[in-house]
């Protein structure tokens, strides 16, 4: 016989030991499945120590009376509240008369001291002396007994195993979610201290009295980076429970955290059977267990992320039921509010037919027509400017004003092209090809992304207003020179273009006589500021930053008073904040840039307090948070607001992409989120899990860039993938940071070559040539700073 195969032999028996004799055939028929020859070892040496156990008079069960010592340290042994094949576990009550404390005692069994147990007992001891988190069973102290035993004290949880406290309390749904999201936070908890458990079933799920869960046995857990040598399984890969280990814990020691979120698919489906109906938890179900490793969830959050939502009935990622799924996801969750814009829009749409049609029938009664021709004017200009305005402000109705505005927009021009209609008329219908332009695609704001159809309205009413000219058309041509520009800026990369279109608007700005300055002509200025702050940090011009932010703060002291005492001032000087703090990141000054961006975010959350969910207010928050993580981050004792930031930024993120999951612009900032997510854990020490994050980043964008490999995504994957590099030189991978470092610069060339690099990428030159070169040579790496 092969000493790999008596090793295996061993290592299986031993660990049989731990198995109720009742199931223990069913765990060897599991173990030993499609290897007969080990099968059949296996047997004969069970049947080899039944027969020893007879010939000595059960040695072996006497081992198990043995008593256990009276007091171990501080604690007397009170009774045996557990017991397994590698030992016991014992109720102690703490003795020195200080204080009361009742804890739990685990103990190896004497007679069982053999090295593998006791470096697997020293194992567990070190993982849960690591891990502190209020769903995992705490430890308190460890030792040797004066017989040599070693022993561990840990908290004593006054519970139930998970499914007989379900059996005894009878939880709701609500109840279960609860439990079980708490179950995926401790296993996440671990995760991110590099700690894999490996052997999740109900009965290391604890849950109190009070209903808290409590996570135990960390007798098999190990470290990510502690598989053992060999390609033969190991007693951690054997020591597991049938129908809840994960298929590869049987065939490779490479076990990764997609064996825990294989057992938690199994917890699930046990704490929450799915019905016929529950295609959503089957689809997570299936998810989780999925045979492949590859094809699980990346990690606990996410599958904790999608029982939340199938609770929450926001949409499930395991379910690949596109646009119609979506909708119907948020017609269930907004019953009366779908109703109520439903049967508005229906009236809306019905009262325009109806006045279409009485207009067409009142054709030869000239009073009749002319009065009819006003009603719907007036009807189409409510629905573009009006009710699509209202509906701008509630978060997920992107593609509802664009089917409103696009319906009403139609007959607005069509009125603009009749013979004799005025200007007036006609500026009604470039001002609604602006409105619907921005929810189509115009950047830098709520939009589903349409960047051609955007770019096809924004041309039509620059046309138009030109035409028309004068000063009541010239501010609307300044808003429709500024969304062209945003669209020339961020999604062509044509810097140079949006800079000459933001000239041209500020030019005619200024020919504005002061007599004809409207409210409009300033809230044409306020937006022209934007673009032009937007653009200087494309363009990385710090001290153009500095200047237009005093600038836009400044211009707020020339606005009518009407307009002073609105939400704009306060946005504009959040905005002001923001950029300022911007600036202090560019110019390496981060203690100023964290005190502004620290201001802004105070301003965008009073805000969103005074009106919550103002798609407008949440973006800023977003990308504010998204800059405040690259400021504090560099900077000693900035820890706090450091996880502050990126708390705000992903939790802006995922409300406004559960509601809205079609705009694009959310989309494409998700990848960012994630990506300053893997910067974190890189920081953190946590490097699996940073490169994994960062994997799926570039996957986002190399998805985003498509099959015409558009410049904005590409643009975004060069910061992308110099992360990566960051992030596997502080790994020590130095063949994945070159790799990375690599592609970073072919992808930067294929821009160049195509005239669309940004200079916010051009920046990442220089590194990474030298690291290239050291990559070549090798040399040390660099980290590279990062932004965008």
């Amino acid at each position: 016989m092969s000493d790999d195969l008596e090793r295996t032999v061993l290592a299986l028996f031993e660990a049989s030991l731990e198995v109720p004799e009742a199931d223990r055939d069913a765990w060897i028929a599991q173990a030993t499945q499609g290897r007969p020859d080990l099968a059949a070892r296996l047997q004969a040496m069970r049947a080899a120590d039944r027969l020893s156990a007879l010939e000595t008079g059960g040695a072996i069960g006497t081992l198990d009376e043995e008593l256990p010592p009276e007091r171990i340290g501080a604690y007397r042994i009170v009774e045996r509240i557990g017991r397994g094949g590698m030992g016991s576990v014992y109720r102690g009550e703490r003795d020195t008369g200080d204080f009361g404390h009742v804890v739990a005692i685990k103990i190896i069994k004497p007679g069982l001291l053999s090295e593998v147990l006791v470096e697997r007992f020293q194992r567990e001891r070190q993982t849960l002396a690591g891990l502190t988190h209020p769903n995992i069973a705490q430890l308190y102290d460890g030792g040797e007994t004066e017989g040599g035993s070693p022993y561990i004290v840990m908290e004593h949880v006054d519970g139930l195993p998970l499914l007989d406290w379900v059996a005894e309390h009878r939880p709701s749904r609500a109840q279960r979610v609860r439990l079980y999201c708490d179950i995926c936070a401790a296993v996440a908890f671990a995760h991110r201290a590099l700690v894999i458990h490996r052997d999740l079933t109900p009965s290391n799920v604890l849950v109190t009295q009070g209903g808290v869960v409590k996570l135990i046995d960390f007798g098999i857990a190990r470290p990510l980076d502690a598989a053992p040598a060999g390609d033969a399984p190991s007693i951690g890969s054997l020591s597991l429970t049938p129908g809840y280990a994960a298929p590869e814990r049987l065939t490779s020691n490479a076990v990764t955290t997609a064996a825990d979120v294989y057992s938690l698919g199994k917890l699930l489906e046990k704490l929450l059977p799915p019905g016929p109906g529950d295609r959503e938890l089957v689809a997570i179900v299936a998810r989780a267990t999925a045979s492949d490793p590859l094809a699980r969830y990346a990690t606990v959050d996410a599958l904790a992320d999608d029982v939340a939502a199938w609770n929450g009935g926001f949409p499930v990622s395991a379910v690949a039921g596109g646009k119609r799924y979506r909708f119907g996801k948020f017609l269930g969750r907004h019953r009366l509010g779908a109703a109520a814009v439903t049967a508005a829009t229906l009236l809306l749409v019905g009262a325009l037919a109806l006045t279409l049609a009485a207009y067409t029938r009142a054709q030869t009664a000239q009073r009749a027509e002319a009065a009819r021709f006003e009603e719907l004017r007036s009807l189409a200009r409510y629905m573009v400017f009006d009710l699509n305005g209202r509906l701008g402000r509630v978060v997920g109705n992107t593609a509802a004003r664009v089917s409103l505005a696009g319906r009403a927009q139609r007959y607005l021009s069509a009125l603009a092209a009749k013979a004799g209609a005025d200007d007036a008329l006609k500026l009604e219908a470039a001002q609604g090809f602006v409105a619907l332009a921005n929810a189509q695609g115009v950047p830098a704001q709520p939009n589903l992304g349409d960047l051609a159809q955007a770019r096809a309205n924004i041309a039509s009413a620059v046309g138009m207003l030109r035409a028309i000219g004068g000063p009541v058309a010239a501010t609307d041509l300044v808003q429709a020179l500024t969304a062209r520009a945003m669209i020339e800026a961020h999604g062509d990369s044509r810097t140079d273009a949006a800079t000459a279109t933001l000239a041209e608007a500020e030019k005619v700005l200024a020919g504005i006589a002061p007599a004809d300055r409207s409210q409009g002509w300033h809230d044409a200025r306020r937006k022209l500021r934007r673009a032009q702050l937007e653009l200087a940090t494309l363009q990385n011009r710090p001290d153009r930053l500095a200047q237009l932010a005093s600038r836009l703060e400044s211009d707020i002291a020339e606005w009518p008073s009407a307009m002073r005492a609105s939400r704009l001032a306060e946005l504009d000087r959040a905005y002001a904040a923001h950029y300022r703090g911007l600036r202090g990141y560019l110019v390496d000054a981060l203690d100023e840039g964290v005190v502004h961006l620290l201001d802004a975010e105070a301003r965008f959350a009073r805000l969103e307090a005074a009106v919550p969910n103002d798609p407008v207010v949440l973006y800023a928050r977003m990308y504010n948070a998204y800059i405040g993580y690259g400021t504090a981050t560099g900077l000693a004792g900035r820890e706090s607001e450091t996880k502050r930031f990126i708390a705000i930024a992903h939790d802006a993120n995922e409300r406004l992409l559960k509601i809205e999951a079609n705009d694009i612009s959310l989309r494409s900032f998700g990848a960012n989120v994630r990506q300053i997510e893997s910067q974190n854990a890189s920081t953190h020490g946590r490097h699996a899990e940073a490169i994994a994050l960062q994997t799926q980043v570039l996957a986002l964008f190399e998805a985003a860039a498509g099959p015409t490999r558009r410049a904005a995504a590409l643009n975004r994957l060069v910061a992308a993938e110099v992360t990566m590099g960051n992030i596997a030189r502080a790994a020590g991978d130095r063949a994945l940071a070159c790799e990375s470092y690599r592609r970073g610069q072919a992808v930067m060339r294929e821009l160049e070559g195509r005239r669309e690099l940004l200079d916010q990428a051009k920046r990442f030159q220089p590194g990474l040539k030298a690291n290239i070169e050291g990559c070549a040579g090798d040399m040390p790496l660099a980290k590279m700073a990062i932004f965008g």
